[in-house]
C-alpha cells in the first residue's frame, strides 16, 4: 500500500515535469533514494546498487528500473502498474563483466529518444565510476546535471506530508525523554540508546516508527563536542554530559529533535552556553514567517545569541521531511530562499567548540503567522 494517494504521486510528477521543461530537461534520470520514494512511493532500502527512477517530459507517471529481487519491494510500495516497474538480471550484480548500468543506460536512451537528458549527478550513491558506466553506454550524448529539479518540487509540504511529520513529532518526543530518564550514574550509555532506538521504532498507541539513523549521543568530557559521535558501554559518572540528536520517520518523513543532558549540577560556564542558545533558538524562531528569508532567521538568532559571547560558526538548520536533511534550503546568512506556508525544517542550534558543547533542536513548520513547532517537549537542560 502506498503512503500517498495516486493523485498526490502524479500531481508531483507534474511539478517536476514544469521544473524540467525550465531546466531544458526532455528525460530526467532521478537517483536519490528519497527522490524515487517521492516520486513513486518505493520503501526499498536497496540504493547500494544501482536504481533509477525515470521521469520523461509529459508523461503522468514514472518509470522505475530496479534489480531483479527488488521487484518484491516495489510491488507492495510503489502506486505504479507493474507495466512501469523494471528490472536488470541478477547476474549483472557483483562481476566486471557485466554492468546494472548497460541494462539501465540503454533503457535511458530508448526513453529519451533525441530529447535533452538530466542526471542527479549530486546524488550520494551515484559515483564516479557509476557515471563512467552510464556514459560508456549512452557515449557522446551531453548529460546535465538536474540535481535540483525533484528538490525544487517538493520544498512545499502538503497536508498528507504534514500528517506523517507530526507523528513523527510524537514518537521522536517520547523516544527522547524515555532515554534521558534512563540516564543515572552507573547505567551504561549504550542501555540509554538502547531505550531510545526501542522507543523510536515502537512509536507511539496511534503510529508505529519507521526505520532510522542511529541516535547521536556524545558523552563526557571531551566527547560532548562531537557532533557524530554515537554511544559506547562507558557508565555515566556524575558531570558526564551528553548532547542528544535524534528523529523518529513515519513513510521516510523524519521529525528531527535536540536537547543536552546531564549528570548531577551543571556548571555556571554550562548554564551560560544553555541561555545563550536558548536565547538565539527563540530569537530564530520568532522570525519565522512566510515572507521572511532563512538569512533573516540566522540574522536574528545572531542578534539575540551574539551578545552572549559564545562562539559559534556552523549553521542554525536545514531544510528536512523526505529526508534528514532534504537539502532545500539552508538556514545561514546568505541563503535568500524566500520562506512560504508548509515549508519545514530543522532549527539546530549546535555548540561544538573545544571548551563548549550543547545541542538543543526542534523541527519547525512555516505557519501562516509564524513558526510552528511539531515537538512538545520541555525546552530545557536536563538536569539527572
Amino acid at each position: 500500500m502506498s503512503a500517498f494517494e495516486t493523485a498526490e504521486y502524479r500531481e508531483r510528477v507534474q511539478r517536476v515535469n514544469a521544473n524540467m521543461e525550465a531546466a531544458g530537461i526532455d528525460t530526467l534520470v532521478v537517483l536519490s533514494q528519497a527522490h524515487m520514494s517521492y516520486l513513486t512511493g518505493y520503501e526499498g532500502d536497496s540504493d547500494y546498487v544501482p536504481q533509477v527512477t525515470i521521469v520523461r517530459a509529459g508523461d503522468v507517471d514514472a518509470i522505475v528500473i530496479l534489480r531483479e529481487m527488488d521487484l518484491y519491494c516495489a510491488y507492495p510500495t510503489v502506486y505504479l502498474d507493474e507495466s512501469r516497474i523494471e528490472s536488470y538480471p541478477e547476474d549483472h550484480i557483483g562481476t566486471p563483466e557485466r554492468s546494472p548500468w548497460d541494462v539501465i543506460g540503454r533503457r535511458i536512451a530508448e526513453i529519451a529518444g533525441g530529447g535533452r537528458i538530466g542526471v542527479e549527478f549530486s546524488a550520494s550513491n551515484f559515483s564516479y565510476a557509476d557515471h563512467q558506466a552510464l556514459v560508456r553506454v549512452l557515449g557522446d550524448r551531453p548529460l546535465v546535471d538536474g540535481s535540483r529539479v525533484v528538490t525544487k518540487a517538493r520544498t512545499r509540504k502538503s497536508a498528507a506530508e504534514l500528517s506523517y511529520m507530526r507523528q513523527a513529532g510524537k514518537i521522536v518526543d517520547r523516544a527522547l525523554m524515555n532515554g534521558i530518564d534512563r540516564i543515572a550514574e552507573g547505567v551504561r550509555q549504550c542501555d540509554v540508546a538502547a531505550q531510545i532506538t526501542h522507543d523510536l521504532i515502537a512509536g507511539t498507541p496511534e503510529c508505529g516508527g519507521g526505520p532510522h539513523r542511529p541516535v547521536t549521543m556524545p558523552t563526557g568530557p571531551g566527547v560532548a563536542q562531537a557532533p557524530h559521535l554515537k554511544w559506547t558501554d562507558a557508565p555515566y559518572r556524575v558531570g558526564d554530559q551528553t548532547d542528544f540528536e535524534t528523529g523518529a520517520f513515519v513513510h521516510r518523513y523524519c521529525c528531527a529533535l535536540s536537547r543536552t543532558a546531564i549528570v548531577g549540577p551543571p556548571s555556571a560556564r554550562l548554564l551560560h552556553v544553555h541561555n545563550a542558545v536558548m536565547d538565539g533558538f527563540h530569537g530564530g524562531f520568532d522570525a519565522v514567517r512566510p515572507g521572511a528569508t532563512c538569512g533573516d532567521v540566522h540574522r536574528a538568532f545572531m542578534k539575540a545569541f551574539g551578545p552572549h559571547g559564545v562562539r559559534k560558526e556552523s549553521r542554525i538548520g536545514y531544510s528536512i521531511g523526505l529526508d534528514w536533511p532534504d537539502l532545500c534550503f539552508s538556514m545561514q546568512d546568505d541563503d535568500e530562499t524566500i520562506l512560504e506556508t508548509d515549508f519545514t525544517f530543522h532549527l539546530i542550534i549546535g555548540i561544538w567548540e573545544r571548551e563548549d558543547a550543547y545541542v538543543f533542536s526542534e523541527t519547525l513548520r512555516v505557519g501562516e503567522t509564524g513558526a510552528e513547532s511539531l515537538s512538545s517537549m520541555p525546552r530545557e537542560l536536563f538536569i539527572r
